[in-house]
């Protein structure tokens, strides 16, 4: 009689039989959720609220990610007048059309928007600074709040949020009515807003006097930040909206006005800022500042022009890839970057010191 043959059936181990009844959950997991988003049936008009689990979840996803993404960032001195006036002309020109005006009711067309956008006066009631910052830098996917128009522009993105927290802090019903800042918003253009009239100084010390500057590089300026060569998150969108007349008459209005008087800092190393300005500094490959400015009419005119800006603008191009991709641009950004933040710093009030004088 012929043996009969033996199959041993091999026992699954305990994590084993977990595994494979795991990978059939997640498969019955995929495969309706497959069905579900194929059938359609979820609702996703903006006029139709979300379920609460997808708030909930949509919601925990935001805030881990911002919190996450924001660590580390260094936050500057907010309490700045200088900062938060800067934010403030760029908030109520910009940002107000979906926010809404500081103590009034929102647009209905923007309060029908799903998610709708958040009364910003709170917004440092549920984040921190660092927080406020990369929201406004970076946007929020699929809620239509775009991110700054501008890469490398930080100082323009701490303005707005600078802004933000004073609104926290004093309130909106304060802030509609401090200095009748609203109404200068309505009344006044788009330049004289931030830049100002002829003998005004500009809103805050971090805007450019524009004040006789030659007419050839007014233009020059407003059609770079047009077409992108120049970034600005504050001046790229005004510039875009403007025609080669509006930008030929903004320019040579600015270019007739009476050039400004200088402002001298006492604490300042002049003499330093001097030596850049006249002689350059040879040993760092950095030349005289004079050789362009004062003498190309494309090259803006420093003297009488904030300390605060230029010093600005040279840390700024210290940072390789920032902002400008025109040909003057690209030659600033080698200096800068040669330059160290303390000879900016005493180029730059060296030539606020400084009377102008009208171009030729």
């Amino acid at each position: 009689m012929a043996k009969e043959k033996i199959v041993k059936v091999r026992q699954l181990t305990r994590w084993q039989r977990i595994g494979v009844a795991s990978m059939f959950v997640a498969g019955a997991f995929i495969l309706a959720g497959g069905v579900f988003i194929l059938s359609g049936i979820y609702n996703i008009g903006a006029s139709r609220e979300h379920w609460s689990l997808t708030n909930f979840i949509i919601t925990i996803l935001r805030d881990r990610s911002v919190a996450v993404a924001s660590g580390g960032i260094e936050v500057p001195e907010l309490d700045d007048a200088d900062l938060y006036r800067l934010g403030e002309q760029h908030f109520l020109g910009t940002c107000t059309v979906c926010h809404g005006t500081p103590g009034e009711p929102l647009n209905p067309l923007y309060s029908h928007m799903l998610p709708q956008p958040p009364d910003l006066t709170g917004a440092f009631e549920r984040y921190d600074a660092r927080e406020v910052f990369w929201v406004v830098n970076h946007g929020l996917k699929y809620t239509g709040m775009p991110a700054w128009p501008a890469a490398h522009r930080p100082d323009e993105v701490w303005s707005v949020v600078s802004y933000l927290r004073r609104l926290n802090d004093i309130g909106p019903e304060n802030a509609a009515i401090e200095d009748s800042t609203v109404e200068r918003a309505q009344n006044l253009n788009t330049c004289l807003r931030c830049h100002g009239a002829a003998g005004q100084p500009p809103v805050s010390d971090l805007v450019p006097r524009l004040d006789g500057l030659s007419e050839g590089y007014l233009r020059r300026a407003l059609e770079e930040y047009r077409g992108g060569q120049r970034g600005s998150g504050i001046m790229a969108p005004i510039a875009f909206d403007m025609s080669d007349e509006e930008i030929a008459s903004n320019a040579a209005s600015y270019a007739s006005l009476p050039p400004p008087a200088g402002r001298e800092n006492g604490s300042a190393d002049l003499a330093l800022g001097q030596q850049i300005a006249e002689a350059g500094l040879p040993e760092q490959d950095v030349p005289a500042c004079q050789s362009c400015h004062g003498v190309n009419p494309q090259a803006p005119r420093l003297e009488a022009q904030s300390e605060r800006y230029m010093a600005t603008q040279l840390k700024l191009w210290q940072h390789a890839g920032y902002r400008d991709a025109s040909a003057e641009g690209r030659l600033m950004s080698v200096i800068g970057q040669r330059l160290t933040e303390a000879q900016g710093k005493a180029v730059s009030a060296y030539y606020a010191a400084q009377n102008a004088e009208a171009p030729q």
